[in-house]
Order: structure tokens, then C-alpha cells, then sequence
């Protein structure tokens, strides 16, 4: 059986604290090989590496969130970029954006936390990991211009994709990663489905984003890694091939962006 990596997911958080142990053995007995725990915020970033220690296979991301972009600061971006310079386990920055749906956190300090993730990704060379609600124009606008200022393409990840196809278009010109989550499994997801069968082959991810949107069978409780065969289940069924193609491709694709 061809293994699968967990590109996106919040093993740090307390909803684990009972059961890590456990919970990450149970993703290993469905097939996860490797996970991407992303730290949110300053006060996460050691959790998530002191988690990573000693665990085959689990590599951490370092990001401020943009609910939690009012700590940004430069000094917090410096620490940020002496972390991820010193510690190999480190393979991306972020999850940073644009969240509008509730404005937890003034829009102008989103996009100077935003800007200067993206340029630390850029001059760490690793990729960066995309979170959007509410603001895919606002967000793609960004990105297009520092891809023009840049004059490359870019690589980053648009972590739990819940959007449409013409979002998904315009991602897919700028090179963007997509993860795919349990959201594509909810019945009323018909928008996510259609992009999600437009998507390049060679762009997909799979993602839990646990303990947040578990698969439709797991709707209402925590989720967990274990539960990405639900979400291979559904993209196969979206592109019309097999479960292994799924694992194989998203694998080799997240093995790529993470240089694992």
C-alpha cells in the first residue's frame, strides 16, 4: 500500500493531549507515513518542534496566523527566521493569509503579517502555507504582484481549499499547491468538487487540518489523520481514478514541496 502525508495538521493542539500517543498511531495503522504540523503563532512554534522530536516522519511549519497577526512585529519575524535557519525539521512557513470572515484581527496587520512571511519564505527558499476566508480576491491580488515583483513562480500552498473553480484557475496559474481536506466530502461542497476535478494532478495535497473538519463520517467530532482515507476515497471518486493513484500522487507532490 502506497503511504500518505499528512500536509497540514494541528497535532500541538490540547484536543490531542489525552491521546497523542495514540492518535498518531492510529494514522500510522491507516497508511500516514509523514505529517506537516503547522505552529500558529509564536506561543506554538517550540510545542510543535518539541513535538517533532524524535517522531519519524513529523516536520513542523512555523507561521503567525492572520487571527493572530496582531502580535506581528519585526522582532517576531527574525525570531521566526532563526528558528526555521537552525532546525532542519522546519520545512515551511506559515499557515499566513487573509481571514475577513470575522475579523478577528485588524486587515492591516494581516497584511503586513502576510508580506513579510512571504518574503521569509522567499529568502529561506521553502514554501509557505496559504489560509483564506472570506478574501480569495484580496488574497490571489497579493499574490500575483509578488509574483510579478519576484519574476518567478511562486511556491506556496493554499492549505483547506474551499473555493471555486475560478479561484482554483487562478491559483493554478501561480503555481499554488491546493490541500484537500474533509471538506470535500460534505454534501454540500458541489463548488470544491468541481474545482477539485479541474485541479493538476501534480498540485494536489492531502490535509486533516485536525482537529477542525473531520470527513463527512466523522462530522461533529474531533478529527484526526487517521481519517484522510475518507478524503483519498472522495478525490478518487471526484477524478475518476483509483485510491492508490490519489496516494501515490499527493505523496510524491507533498515530498516535493517539503524536500522530504
Amino acid at each position: 500500500m502506497i503511504h500518505m502525508i499528512d500536509s497540514h495538521c494541528h497535532l500541538s493542539y490540547p484536543d490531542f493531549n489525552a491521546d497523542r500517543d495514540a492518535m498518531i498511531q492510529r494514522a500510522r495503522d491507516a497508511g500516514v507515513e509523514a505529517f506537516v504540523t503547522i505552529a500558529t503563532g509564536p506561543e506554538d512554534w517550540h510545542r510543535c518542534l518539541d513535538l517533532a522530536e524524535g517522531r519519524a516522519g513529523m516536520r513542523v511549519a512555523l507561521g503567525i496566523h492572520p487571527n493572530e497577526a496582531s502580535c506581528f512585529s519585526d522582532k517576531l519575524i527574525g525570531e521566526m527566521r532563526a528558528l526555521a535557519k537552525s532546525d532542519a525539521r522546519v520545512v515551511a512557513i506559515g499557515e499566513t493569509g487573509l481571514d475577513f470572515f470575522r475579523d478577528h484581527c485588524p486587515r492591516d496587520k494581516q497584511y503586513a503579517a502576510f508580506d513579510a512571511q512571504l518574503a521569509l519564505a522567499e529568502e529561506l527558499k521553502k514554501p509557505f502555507i496559504l489560509h483564506c476566508r472570506a478574501a480569495e480576491r484580496e488574497m490571489l491580488e497579493l499574490l500575483e504582484k509578488n509574483r510579478a515583483a519576484t519574476g518567478h513562480a511562486l511556491n506556496g500552498i493554499w492549505h483547506c481549499f474551499t473555493s471555486t473553480k475560478e479561484f482554483a484557475r487562478r491559483a493554478a496559474d501561480l503555481n499554488l499547491y491546493f490541500g484537500l481536506g474533509g471538506v470535500v466530502t460534505y454534501p454540500k461542497s458541489n463548488e470544491v468538487r468541481e474545482a477539485l476535478a479541474l485541479m493538476p494532478e501534480e498540485r494536489l495535497l492531502l490535509e486533516t487540518d485536525c482537529p477542525f473538519l473531520p470527513p463527512q463520517p466523522w462530522r461533529g467530532k474531533r478529527n484526526e489523520p487517521a481519517y484522510l482515507t475518507a478524503v483519498v476515497q472522495k478525490i478518487a471518486e471526484v477524478r475518476g481514478i483509483s485510491e492508490e493513484a490519489v496516494r501515490a500522487s499527493t505523496t510524491a507532490n507533498a515530498k516535493r514541496v517539503f524536500s522530504m
